[in-house]
């Protein structure tokens, strides 16, 4: 009798189930299925043509990339290719390396658990020299340009320069603002593709603008132009590097220009880790410390 009873509301359940599958569930499940679909719904349109994207032909695959926190590791040191520019690279009176740059690099090494070497090198072929693994970053102020982006990756920003209007005492003696300066006559040298380009374009439109590659201010030494658009920590070590012949029309800056480490392509895990370095630089105060001792060049070692 139990046994019967337990069958019979297994049977009635069935039924039960049956039931509301073809009278409810059932008709809620049509009507959902021939709801129209709204622009935007995440359904597809039935009436939308189906539109197919062309085969892609020219992938281009990248290259296996070399690890270079664990070579640098193993090799226990960190290689770092240098450029002399005040006050990120410097020699002491003794012909160490110095500077804020150099500082950057010694407590990266540090933290890394590995020795330093500086690879010296010149803005012409620092780039290659990066490419050529012939040192693991490059650390030298350098500007960060979108050409320069498209051979190299830059970390983030390690300083802003301030960007200064820098005029000749011998061609163009005594002026005092930008207005002085912006005029068909006085030509103004700027660093090519940098944002001191721009930053000339939209305040000098009158002037006549020579694009280099080359350090703007020898143009302005060499008597080429009246002025150029310089960047640095350090104005006054500017004017002291060629005594009498360069003057600040404007001791303000007229903007920044960011600065920063660069790496080889391909290896975003130490483009990571950098980043993550300045990062807690930065939050730490260390990294604005250093940028205010080098920004004085009374404090500068001898």
């Amino acid at each position: 009798m139990r046994h019967t009873m337990k069958t019979l509301r297994t049977a009635l359940q069935s039924t039960l189930l049956a039931s509301l599958l073809a009278g409810g569930l059932a008709p809620a499940a049509r009507a959902q299925a021939a709801a129209p679909a709204s622009p935007g719904s995440g359904f597809v349109d039935p009436a939308r043509p189906v539109v197919s994207a062309p085969p892609e032909t020219g992938v281009v695959w990248r290259a296996p990339a070399v690890d270079t926190l664990a070579t640098l590791r193993q090799r226990g040191q960190l290689r770092v290719c240098v450029v002399p520019v005040e006050p990120m690279v410097m020699h002491d009176a003794k012909g160490d390396f110095v500077g804020f740059s150099i500082d950057l690099s010694r407590k990266l090494a540090q933290d890394l658990g590995v020795d330093v070497d500086f690879v010296p090198s010149s803005w012409g072929h620092v780039i290659g020299d990066l490419a050529s693994r012939q040192c693991d970053l490059i650390a030298s102020g350098l500007w960060m340009t979108v050409q320069r982006a498209l051979v190299v990756n830059f970390t983030a920003p390690t300083v802003h320069d301030g960007v200064y209007l820098v005029a000749s005492q011998a061609k163009a003696p005594g002026k005092t603002s930008l207005a002085d300066f912006d005029q068909p006559g006085m030509a103004v040298a700027v660093y090519a593709g940098t944002q001191q380009e721009a930053l000339a374009r939209k305040l000098l439109p009158r002037a006549r603008l020579i694009v280099t590659t080359d350090d703007p201010l020898q143009l302005v030494l060499q008597g080429q132009t009246e002025a150029a658009l310089a960047p640095t920590l350090s104005p006054q070590t500017l004017l002291q590097a060629a005594p009498g012949q360069l003057y600040l029309p404007r001791t303000a800056p007229l903007a920044s220009t960011p600065a920063a480490m660069a790496v080889r392509k391909g290896d975003p895990d130490f483009l990571h880790l950098l980043n993550t370095w300045i990062t807690l630089q930065r939050d730490s105060g260390w990294l604005d410390e250093r940028v205010l001792f080098w920004s004085n060049s009374a404090q500068w070692p001898k």
